[in-house]
Order: C-alpha cells, then structure tokens, then sequence
C-alpha cells in the first residue's frame, strides 16, 4: 500500500514539473529556464526535482524519449497488412496523440529545440515507413519510393506542426480526412472533372 502512495505522490509530483515547465516554455527558451525558477512555479522543493533530473535539460529530454516511445507504441499498432484497408486510423490516432500531449508539443514547437523535436518525429515516421509499410504501393525504382515516401511523411509532420501550433479548430477526425485524402488523391486543380 506504501508503494502504491509512493507512486502517486512521484506522478504527482512530475506532473506540476511538467505544467511549470510547459508555463515557462511558453514564455522563454529552455537556455532560460532555472531548476530555482522552475520548482518555484511547481511548488516543488529544489531537492525534489533532484531526485527525478539532473538539470531542466534532462527533464525535457526525458518528456521528450516519453513522448516518442508513446509514439512508437502508436506505430507499432499498424502492421502493414492493417493499413491495406485504409490510412485513417493510423492518422487520427497521430492527431489524437498530438491532442492529449499538446501542452509538451506545443510548447516544444515554440522552443529553440523545435527543429530538433520535428527531425527526430520526422524521421522515426520516415524509417517506419520506409521499412514496413512501403510494400502497400508500387514504385518503379527504390529512389523513386524513397522520394514519395519522404514527400508523404513530410507533408504530415507539417500537417501536424501547423495544426498544433495554430491550435486549428478542425477536429483530430477530420485532420485526419484531410491527410488521408491528400496521400491519396493529392489536391485536385480547378476545372478538372
């Protein structure tokens, strides 16, 4: 029983870390942000934070690793045989991700490590692609399926960051719709029919 309060006061704890944290990168870089100023807005004793990081650098590589093994996780649930019938549920379930951990990402995306935190998405979702689910289509060369594929996951990424950022209206759903249609289909010009 012990332990079980032991884990929840640990949760608990994080969690105002990370709500602090995500405060602070709201309003400067993460070069700017002190474990003083950090713990202070968390409520959270300085030997506390200690205990669970090393620096402020650490904590948000840590939430970051989180993130993308959650990430992998959500990947790992479609096989390429489960994405014959459709790239919707793969992608709402991508929109739904960045939804429930909007506050990191966003807050990521503001930061000077934004570019960092977009390559590293980019490219798990480039190698996943490229190593399972490239059987789905037909290209006629492997250069060729290299540059779709490039082409395809980066729409998305952007597709996501612009989504995120701009806190867009458009529900995961239909985010979704929007993404499966456009790999798809592409964009269709004006007075083809």
């Amino acid at each position: 029983m012990e332990r079980k309060e032991d884990d929840r006061r640990v949760r608990k704890t994080k969690a105002r870390l990370r709500e602090a944290l995500v405060e602070l990168l709201r309003e400067k870089r993460v070069e700017e942000i002190t474990v003083t100023g950090l713990t202070r807005r968390a409520d959270v004793n300085r030997g506390t934070f200690y205990c669970h990081y090393r620096d402020v650098h650490q904590m948000v590589e840590q939430l970051e690793e989180e993130l993308f093994e959650e990430f992998e996780g959500l990947l790992d649930a479609y096989p390429a045989s489960q994405l014959r019938c459709g790239l919707r549920p793969i992608l709402q379930d991508m929109f739904d991700f960045v939804i429930r951990n909007a506050d990191i990402i966003i807050s990521t995306l503001g930061s000077a490590g934004e570019k960092a935190f977009l390559s590293k998405l980019t490219v798990l979702v480039q190698e996943r692609v490229v190593r399972e689910w490239s059987a789905l289509y037909r290209f006629e060369s492997e250069a060729r399926r290299d540059y779709c594929l490039a082409f395809i996951v980066g729409g998305v990424v952007s597709l996501i960051e612009r989504w995120a950022a701009g806190r867009g209206t458009e529900s995961a759903g239909e985010m979704a719709a929007l993404a499966e249609e456009m790999i798809l289909r592409g964009i269709e010009p004006l007075g083809r029919r």
